[in-house]
Formats: structure tokens, C-alpha cells, sequence
């Protein structure tokens, strides 16, 4: 593909032709002016070296040499194709337990952070490997398919919680069967399932399943997270723990005889993590001994400056339009260094070496931040990318980088803010690839914020310009599934606002009658002071009215109640 980075500067091709008419129209006066000094042949012998043709010549080779260093300055590039690569790397499925036990705190700072924190160190180690994740509880659900896309991945990974599953519980065999069903088509390559648990299996049989993933050819690997002593499960928001239905304190406990049947039994191996890296060490270490395959990614290459060749060239023909003289002349000994021709010579080369100079400068600013990207010195490479943006606000790859760089950063607004300014740069139907992906990282961008509205509509922008991009309708799906639970959950807010402000008004009620019984009660005895009894039949009374209202009141707390559903085990 074909673009200028500086278009605007192909305005001045304009000048050209104003130039040329300029040159016809004073090579006509100059003309009309011998003419009438005198006969054309007494002034043609008066002239012997004047030559017609060759300033002609010098015209039309400046021309040229102005036409190509306006072609240059607009920093002409080629790049940007699209091809396949094949590359070694394995398929692995990561199942992670998110039930409340994951909660406790015998591993710091908790058994589900402490198994964020494995998987990260996991990710920054895979290289071209294909990774995908399953959470679950009770039940068991895609978090993110299968993809190369370690970004996404981890940024699905920072927004797991307990709450994403409603149904609680430790349901091994469904998250295995859920992780099976992740991998594609049956061929060659290596697949591995990471199972990362307490153990507390209360749903299903995970061991048969383990046993017909092994028949499948994949291998399952589990890490129990936890002490086989045990810790209570800490309630958030207050300083009490987690209780049964008998009121008793729970005891969360690894069981690692459980994961070693189920590792066992999947072909793989256990490892228990605690608060060192051993065990991501010797999961990494059994994911390097699978073999590797073949893996098929699709890559663009990146814009290359073109410009030199252009300026070469003019310089080129520059230098001859220095060699060549108006007049016929033979002696070199006579060549005016310091006339009209040199001072153009001089002029294009200052204006090219200024313009290289320029290119470099930028270029070499995003090189530098390229490296410091690769390093995951993403503070240095922020700066280099601005020190480009600054020799020229309008490099797209400078702000595209940056904004790569703000996101390692977890500075989403600002990453944002620069992949818009980038995709305004393009034009979405003629560089519809490079659109596409700053739209997707501009959904990136919004999910990171938890603004699923718009991840959906940028996502869904990105699709248009390209449909093909798995790992975008994969976002998509997600940003989709977290926007209706984002639904959900506000009407749930409402709707507690809603009980709560019904529970008020209800004890208002109460209240306001229980006021309206003792005036009764006042006025019925100030006549009968004198009266050691109340009449029988309005005490009747009394009674029946507060014995109809406390079972109208259970009735609708009953009511409250059945419309939560019970769990068994809520951990």
C-alpha cells in the first residue's frame, strides 16, 4: 500500500506549471525583444556561442528536480501489506476457580489476586502461543476465546470477580468441560488445560472428565491455590466472615488430594501455589516441554519512508543542470562556481539534506520508542513517541504507539484519546486494516473504563471496516454479555431502592396506625376513668386489628425471602 505521510505538501506541484507558463511567456519577450535590436542572422553571427536549445534543457531538468523534491517533502511510503505468518507455539485453556472461597486470604494478598498474578507472569512469557480463559463456580462460562491477543487477555483478566457468576459452588468437571469445548477443529497441536482451584469440587465428577480430555490429547495441568489448613472466607465490606446456614464460621481448605486425582488423571501434573514463583516456574517449564506446532497469524507490516529515492534523484539532476551551460563553452577553466545554476544546486541540496534531517529525526524517535516498548519500558517509550509527535503532530505511528504505550500504563482516557486522533487520520475505506485495529483498541480502551455502551459501538466500528477479525467479534460477544450484566445490576440497585423505600413506608404506616390505637385507647378511657376494666368487646377489637397486622407483615417479609434463591453452599 501506497500513502504520503505529509500530503498536503503536494500543493505545491502547482507552482510547476505556473512556472512553466512563466518561462514560455519570458522566453517569447526575450525573443520579440532580438528581433526588433535586429536582422535574426546578423545577430545570430554577432552571438556565435548563444544556443536556443540548451537553456531549454536546464528548464526542464529544474523542473523536474523541483517536482521530486516536492514529491520527497511529502514523504512518499510503502507498507501496511497484509500476510501470513506461520509460527511456533502451543494452545493452552486457562480455568480459573472465581467462587467466593477464592476469597480467602491464606495466600497474600488472596487466593483469587494471587492467581491473577501467576496467570500475568504466565502471559508475559508466551511469545506465540495461543491462550484462552474459563471462569467458574457453580457454573462455567467463556471469559475470552482462544486468541494470540495477550492484551485483550489480560484485560479480561483485571475484571474478574466472585460476581461475574451468579450460582456459587466449585463446579471442576463443568469448567473442564467448558475448556474442551474452546479448542477448534482436532490436529496436531499441543493443547493444554490450567486448571487454578481450591479444590473444593461440591457440583460434579471432575476426574472423568480429566480422563476424557487425556483420550482428546490434551493435557491438563492444575494448581491448588490455598493451605490444606484452611482460612475463613472474609465477607468485603465488613469485618465478619462467611457463615453457613447453621451459623458457623466457613473454613475454606485446599484439598489437594482432589487436584492430584484430577492432574492425574488429565495426563498433567500439580503444583501448589504459595506467595513465591514456584509454581508458575514449573508450569512453564511443563508448557515448554509440549511439542510445538504450527500456528497461522495474519501481521501487517509498518510504513516505510520512500522519500530518499525521490531526492536522490533530484540531486542528481541537479548536478547535471550544473554541468550544463547556456552558452557553447568547452573550457572548463571558465565555469562560473558562483553563478544562477550552482545557487540552485546549492539551495535543493541544503533544502534536501533539511528534509532527510527532519524524517530521521522522527523516525528515529519512534524507533527508540519501539525498543523501549519491547523492553516494557512503556514510561521511556511514551516519552520518545511525544518527542516524534512534536517534529511532526501529525505521524500517525507516533500517536498509534503512544497509545499502545498510555494503555500498558493503565492510562485508558489518554490512550484513547490518542488512538482516536490516530484513526482520524486515516481514511476508513482506503486503509480499512489500520482502522480497524485503532478502532478495536479504542474499545480496548472503553472496556478497560467499563464503558460497555461504547466498546460495543467502537467493536462494532471495527467490524465494518474489517470483518474478518476474529479477536474483535470475540470482544464484541464479551463487551455485550458485561453491558446487559451492567444492565442488570442497576435495575437490581433500583429495585432494592424501590424495597427499601416500600419497607419505609410500610413502618410509616405501622407507625402512623400504632399512633391512631393510642389516641383511640386515650379518648375510649378519659370517660371512664373511674372504670377499673375496659369494655370486653373493644379490647376484642384491638387485639384482632394488631394481630391482623403482624401476620400481614410477616406475610410480606415472607414473601421478600422466596423470591432469593437458595444455594446449598455459597462458597
Amino acid at each position: 500500500m501506497f500513502r504520503f505521510a505529509n500530503i498536503e505538501v503536494l500543493w505545491l506541484l502547482f507552482s510547476v506549471p505556473v512556472l512553466s507558463l512563466a518561462y514560455v511567456w519570458y522566453t517569447r519577450l526575450k525573443r520579440r525583444q532580438l528581433e526588433e535590436f535586429g536582422d535574426k542572422e546578423l545577430v545570430a553571427q554577432l552571438m556565435p556561442n548563444a544556443s536556443r536549445v540548451r537553456p531549454n534543457v536546464k528548464f526542464s531538468i529544474l523542473m523536474v528536480a523541483l517536482t521530486l523534491l516536492i514529491i520527497a517533502a511529502a514523504r512518499p511510503q510503502f507498507g501496511q501489506s497484509e500476510r501470513t505468518e506461520k509460527r511456533q507455539g502451543i494452545e493452552a485453556i486457562v480455568a480459573l476457580d472465581i467462587s467466593n472461597s477464592m476469597l480467602a486470604e491464606d495466600v497474600a494478598p488472596n487466593r483469587l489476586d494471587r492467581a491473577k498474578q501467576m496467570l500475568s507472569k504466565l502471559m508475559d512469557n508466551m511469545v506465540n502461543d495461543k491462550v484462552g480463559l474459563v471462569v467458574f463456580a457453580g457454573d462455567a462460562f467463556v471469559q475470552l476465546p482462544i486468541t494470540c491477543d495477550y492484551v485483550s487477555a489480560k484485560m479480561f483478566l483485571n475484571t474478574i470477580k466472585p460476581e461475574l457468576i451468579k450460582t456459587q459452588g466449585t463446579a471442576i468437571g463443568a469448567a473442564l468441560s467448558t475448556s474442551i469445548r474452546c479448542f477448534g477443529e482436532q490436529s496436531d497441536a499441543s493443547r493444554a488445560i490450567i486448571i487454578i482451584t481450591d479444590g473444593e469440587n461440591h457440583e460434579d465428577d471432575a476426574v472423568a472428565v480429566a480422563k476424557r480430555a487425556k483420550e482428546e490429547g490434551i493435557q491438563v495441568l492444575v494448581v491448588g491455590i490455598g493451605k490444606p489448613e484452611g482460612s475463613p472466607i472474609p465477607v468485603a465490606g465488613t469485618n465478619n466472615f462467611m457463615k453457613d446456614r447453621q451459623g458457623n464460621v466457613v473454613v475454606s481448605r485446599l484439598n489437594e488430594d482432589m487436584c492430584r486425582e484430577i492432574a492425574q488423571a488429565g495426563g498433567g501434573i500439580y503444583v501448589r501455589c504459595d506467595n513465591s514463583n514456584t509454581a508458575t516456574k514449573a508450569i512453564q517449564k511443563e508448557l515448554d516441554k509440549l511439542a510445538t506446532q504450527e500456528i497461522e497469524t495474519t501481521t501487517y507490516t509498518d510504513y516505510n519512508e520512500q522519500f530518499q529515492s525521490f531526492a536522490l534523484i533530484a540531486l542528481l539532476l541537479l548536478v547535471i543542470d550544473f554541468f550544463i551551460f547556456n552558452r557553447k563553452n568547452k573550457m572548463i577553466t571558465r565555469l562560473d562556481i558562483f553563478g544562477e545554476g550552482s545557487r540552485h544546486a546549492v539551495t535543493a541540496l541544503l533544502l534536501l539534506v533539511s528534509l532527510s534531517t527532519f524524517a530521521q529525526k522522527e523516525a528515529s524517535d519512534v524507533r527508540r520508542g519501539n525498543r523501549e516498548y519491547n523492553k516494557q519500558n512503556y514510561t521511556e517509550a511514551e516519552v520518545n513517541y511525544r518527542r516524534g509527535l512534536e517534529k511532526n503532530k501529525n505521524g500517525y505511528e507516533a500517536h498509534y504507539n503512544l497509545g499502545d504505550a498510555l494503555f500498558k500504563q493503565d492510562k485508558y482516557a489518554d490512550a484513547q484519546a490518542e488512538f482516536e486522533t490516530a484513526a482520524k487520520m486515516l481514511d476508513k475505506k482506503e486503509d480499512k486494516t489500520r482502522y480497524a485495529k485503532a478502532m478495536h483498541n479504542i474499545g480496548n480502551c472503553h472496556f478497560a473504563q467499563q464503558q460497555y455502551d461504547k466498546a460495543v459501538a467502537a467493536y462494532q466500528e471495527s467490524l465494518r471496516a474489517n470483518p474478518a477479525d476474529n479477536d474483535t467479534r470475540y470482544n464484541l460477544v464479551k463487551s455485550m454479555q458485561m453491558l446487559q450484566q451492567q444492565q442488570q445490576q442497576q435495575q437490581q440497585n433500583q429495585q432494592n431502592q424501590d424495597q427499601k423505600q416500600d419497607q419505609q413506608q410500610q413502618q410509616e404506616q405501622q407507625q402512623n396506625q400504632d399512633q391512631q390505637q393510642d389516641q383511640q385507647e386515650q379518648q375510649q378511657q378519659q370517660p371512664e376513668q373511674n372504670d377499673d376494666q375496659m369494655d370486653k368487646e373493644t379490647a376484642e377489637q384491638i387485639l384482632q386489628a394488631l394481630e391482623q397486622d403482624e401476620q400481614d407483615t410477616q406475610e410480606k417479609m415472607q414473601r421478600q425471602q422466596g423470591k432469593k434463591r437458595r444455594v446449598e453452599k455459597e462458597w
